[in-house]
């Protein structure tokens, strides 16, 4: 009689530890994230450890395993970075360019480093010359340095309009510009002497879809804030906008009229806990406002060696 009473304590024992294991299983699973992003280049830095430049450059690590990179600012910052945080982009997936200028673009003249030779998807006008030509400054070219052009070319893939990268990852380009809602355009040329104006309609805008939302990761916006949104909801019906995380935008300057339709929409769109990182060209004022509106611990800048979480 003692063979079946030792058999059922050790089934018992046996069903316990593996329910522990079970529980531990899923304690695991439930703090793994759904996407990670690592600020590899940005005007700021969260410590002294990180270089910074003028540039954009963002490590995007996808819940199946893939890692992304959007933008490589404007030299081999983002290396340099990446090396400091640990990451590894002999691996990656692929490069996603937001657009054509030389502070998403000069990174890519290093792309030789790169011994898995990603595939590199931008639109196809990333490619076009561009001049910024402001009042009392000199005349500056501003799209993608040559040396970035040649090495960079032979694994370009062209996307137009919107087109799913990876599970989960969409990038988002030629996205229709709404009469009166505001772009940021000014002062970009297709000719130095400042004539024939450039709607950087190339400007693009990646999109990563968690089980808590849509997390939006932007480039400088020069589609604009609202015209980019309304794209994005367009093509994910009564879906919520978890996360606006933003190399840019350009609302530096912008007048309150504009914040606040920015605002507005933003209320309109966004999920349960969401949350709006901003660096590179958009600065205090916009941060303010969205400050104000969101509290501080909604909204918050970023810089290169910043660590998001979802």
């Amino acid at each position: 009689m003692r063979y079946p009473v030792q058999r059922n304590a050790w089934f018992t024992l046996t069903s316990c530890f593996l329910f522990i294991l079970a529980t531990i299983s899923c304690s695991f699973a439930d703090t793994t994230p759904s996407l990670k992003l690592s600020v590899l280049c940005d005007d700021t830095a969260v410590s002294e450890m990180f270089a910074t430049e003028h540039g954009v450059s963002i490590y995007i690590e996808l819940a199946n395993g893939h890692h992304w990179l959007m933008d490589t600012g404007t030299t081999d910052i983002y290396l340099q970075n990446a090396q400091r945080l640990n990451i590894s982009l002999q691996d990656l997936t692929g490069i996603a360019i937001s657009h054509g200028h030389d502070d998403h673009t000069g990174g890519l003249t290093f792309y030789p480093r790169l011994a898995g030779k990603p595939p590199i998807y931008g639109h196809p006008y990333i490619w076009h010359k561009q001049y910024s030509v402001k009042e009392n400054a000199p005349v500056r070219i501003c799209g993608m340095p040559y040396l970035a052009r040649t090495y960079s070319s032979p694994a370009f893939k062209p996307v137009n309009n919107t087109q799913k990268l990876d599970e989960g990852l969409y990038f988002f380009t030629d996205i229709p510009r709404e009469a009166g809602n505001y772009q940021p355009i000014k002062s970009k040329f297709f000719n130095e002497d400042g004539t024939g104006p450039c709607p950087i309609i190339d400007d693009a805008t990646l999109v990563v879809k968690t089980p808590q939302g849509l997390v939006v990761i932007n480039g400088c916006g020069h589609a604009g804030y609202m015209n980019i949104l309304k794209a994005i909801t367009k093509e994910f019906p009564g879906e919520k906008i978890l996360s606006v995380v933003v190399g840019g935008l350009h609302l530096k300057d912008d007048s309150p009229e504009i914040l606040a339709k920015a605002v507005a929409y933003t209320d309109t769109v966004k999920a349960e806990g969401f949350t709006f990182y901003a660096g590179h060209c958009i600065r205090d004022k916009a941060i303010s406002y969205f400050r104000k509106a969101y509290g501080e611990k909604v909204v918050q800048p970023y810089g290169a060696g910043t660590i998001i979480q979802y």
